[in-house]
């Protein structure tokens, strides 16, 4: 039983309208067609979320964005539903990633209900899917609590989760370190990337940093990154970006 999450930013919108028409008639046609649910300012998307797989919902697909799967993921992880998506609007790098494009051409990859099961990362306990991306830092970092860190210049500290992870399933992400590294007699800096598989580590910093998890900004000087032992079945396209 399928349930179709509207965020609100697609709601009431004209240039929208045409294109959700074609995807409920479509949806219709595929025969995969469910409830309705409507995000709106002062509903709780998750508790719209639980009550309907109390009702027997097994798949959630939301219509929207990367910002509209923020507000379902903790609820879509915990309850083990199937997770799918209609893209709309901008910002759908997760979209992309999964291999699903925007609007009424995704019913035909929901139809197709191609499943994968990929591992869901934390910050702080909020939980991200594509990765952690900080463009500027110079902090302490602790890799499986077993060595440390410490770039000697400003670095760029990127934790991937699909792209670039040895296996979305397999419980590893991946943390890539870009710095200007001097050498020669003269000197010159070059850029040096260290990649390292990983399944926790701490970033610690004395000034507060910014911290982008799935696009979204966190700033504070202590974070605690790890795989989530829960991990999320989802339904992709066959142009997916990433190896399982």
């Amino acid at each position: 039983m399928y349930c179709y999450l509207y965020d609100d930013f697609i709601q009431g919108n004209k240039r929208f309208e045409k294109e959700l028409a074609l995807i409920e008639n479509r949806l219709t046609d595929l025969g995969i067609n469910g409830k309705i649910s409507r995000l709106a300012l002062f509903r709780n998307a998750e508790e719209m979320i639980r009550d309907e797989i109390d009702k027997g919902v097994t798949t959630v697909v939301v219509l929207g964005n990367d910002d509209t799967v923020r507000k379902v993921l903790n609820v879509v992880v915990e309850s083990q539903v199937v997770f799918g998506m209609i893209p709309l609007g901008p910002k759908n790098q997760l979209a992309e990633l999964l291999g699903i494009p925007e609007g009424v051409a995704a019913c035909d990859i929901l139809s197709a209900r191609r499943l994968e099961t990929i591992v869901i990362g934390t910050v702080n306990g909020r939980k991200f899917i594509t990765g952690i991306n900080v463009p500027q830092f110079r902090a302490e970092i602790t890799f499986e609590e077993k060595f440390r860190v410490f770039p000697t210049s400003t670095a760029e500290l990127e934790i991937r989760n699909l792209v670039g992870a040895s296996n979305p399933s397999e419980g590893m992400l991946q943390a890539v370190i870009r710095a200007d590294v001097k050498r020669g007699i003269f000197q010159r800096s070059t850029k040096e990337e260290s990649i390292l598989p990983l399944q926790s580590m701490t970033i610690r910093s004395e000034k507060p940093i910014q911290v982008f998890a799935d696009g979204e900004q966190m700033e504070g000087t202590r974070f605690d990154i790890s795989i989530e032992p829960l991990k999320m079945r989802v339904i992709t396209g066959k142009n997916r970006q990433f190896d399982t």
